[in-house]
């Protein structure tokens, strides 16, 4: 069944599927027991994540949405979606972390993928080949197990995505990828509503009401999220000082910038570059 299904995604043709050419980069995978306090680790992380429960449960307060993570079930969590963790019982649980290209991610912000599906009898081994080939894959480098690992990961990213209908319709929404690419490519710089409703070209009002619609939030705000992901991405794996980062993603006033960043992850940076850096994966 498994192998069927990665035929079926690794052959569809990039004019009937816009995930046919996405790349995926997998950082981190394996098997782990956390209790309460991987509350701490676990928030504003800057990768994907899938989990495959064993035993146990945990509460995860997402922006949008509360997620229970529970036996029987595989979860998809987006980067720095998770604000707060609730795991009171031990939380057994195999997992992988990984990048998405732009392009996917922008795709992905659109469609609104479930975080949560009922797991399939081939669910528990894939996520333990997948575990296995990385792992051995980061010692020998073999090109063979790199590519069996993007497929592997290709796969169950896909059984979170929309149905082919929901694909047919894609197009309505779709025309906001312009602005998302423009927001990407000039996040150091001040972006207006204005430059963003040309791109589309809608008169500022009608385009910032119609994104709000589409996203849940207003374009500004998008935009400051946005930054402050890729400051937090840069804390952890750059060795700018703050300041330096701050500077790099436009913003004039350190302070300032130490104020945004705290209030959009509970923490300053330096507390969380502290916290990250040389800390267990916070799967």
């Amino acid at each position: 069944m498994m192998r069927a299904d990665w035929h079926k995604i690794l052959s569809a043709k990039p004019d009937n599927n816009p995930f046919a050419q996405t790349t995926i980069r997998t950082t981190e995978a394996g098997h782990d027991k956390v209790d309460k306090s991987w509350h701490k680790f676990v928030t504003f992380f800057p990768y994907y994540r899938m989990y495959f429960v064993h035993s146990g449960q945990a509460r995860l307060l997402l922006q949008n949405t509360e997620l229970l993570l529970t036996p029987g079930y595989i979860y998809f969590v987006p980067a720095f979606s998770v604000i707060d963790a609730d795991c009171e019982e031990i939380l057994e649980h195999a997992w992988v972390h990984f990048e998405l290209d732009i392009t996917t991610a922008n795709y992905l912000s659109i469609l609104k993928p479930t975080y949560k599906t009922a797991a399939l009898p081939s669910d528990e081994a894939a996520f333990s080949e997948l575990i296995e080939t990385f792992n051995s894959s980061q010692t020998a480098q073999s090109p063979s197990a790199l590519l069996k690992t993007d497929g592997i990961c290709r796969y169950l990213l896909s059984r979170f995505l929309p149905n082919k209908t929901v694909l047919d319709d894609l197009n309505e929404s779709a025309r906001f990828l312009p602005v998302l690419q423009y927001i990407d490519e000039h996040i150091s710089e001040q972006i207006s509503n204005r430059d963003l409703a040309r791109l589309m070209y809608l008169s500022t009002t009608y385009f910032a009401n119609l994104f709000t619609k589409q996203f849940g939030i207003a374009p500004r705000q998008y935009v400051l999220n946005k930054r402050m992901s890729a400051a937090a991405k840069a804390i952890l794996e750059n060795k700018q000082t703050v300041k330096e980062i701050a500077f790099s993603l436009g913003f004039e006033n350190e302070s300032y910038f130490n104020r945004l960043f705290r209030k959009f992850t509970g923490v300053p940076p330096t507390a969380y570059r502290k916290i990250n850096k040389g800390a267990p994966p916070p799967a």
